[in-house]
């Protein structure tokens, strides 16, 4: 039986630390990725939300406007009146016009609010019909539209 030196010991001792440790990175790295996509898939959920809040803020605020003075804007469809509003620390983009039904005796108003969080956007388009003598407001439907 042959015996060993001293200095050829332990040679099989750093490949196999290398291999183990790169195992370990390895696995650490796979595991930060998939802590990273979990947590961004909910807070990406949170910002939709929170857009569509504030788009449904602009369209109230619309409302509001509008059922407080039945005249509130004369501009035609191809250049509504546009406002910006704070909701917290998002935003809203709200777009408003009207055209004329005199036959029926009725302003239609179209109200387009823009819901901004973070990187998210949604948009709400609302109708609203208003009496020209009472001051009747009707809404006639709030949708999600296609943001272009």
């Amino acid at each position: 039986m042959r015996t060993r030196a001293r200095n050829e010991s332990g040679q099989m001792t750093l490949p196999f630390i290398l291999l183990v440790s790169g195992i370990i990175v390895e696995i650490a790295i796979a595991g930060s990725f998939v802590a990273y996509f979990l947590s961004t898939s909910g807070y990406g959920e949170r910002l939709s939300v929170r857009a569509n809040a504030a788009a449904h803020s602009g369209a109230r605020d619309g409302i509001m406007r509008i059922s407080q003075n039945k005249e509130f804007v004369s501009n035609a469809c191809d250049s509504p009146y546009t406002y910006s509003l704070a909701v917290g620390s998002d935003s809203a983009e709200v777009m408003i016009c009207r055209t004329t039904d005199t036959e029926n005796g009725r302003y239609a108003y179209i109200i387009e609010s823009v819901g901004y969080a973070g990187s998210r956007q949604k948009k709400l388009g609302t109708q609203l019909l208003v009496d020209m003598v009472t001051g009747r407001v009707q809404l006639e439907s709030i949708q999600e539209q296609a943001i272009e």
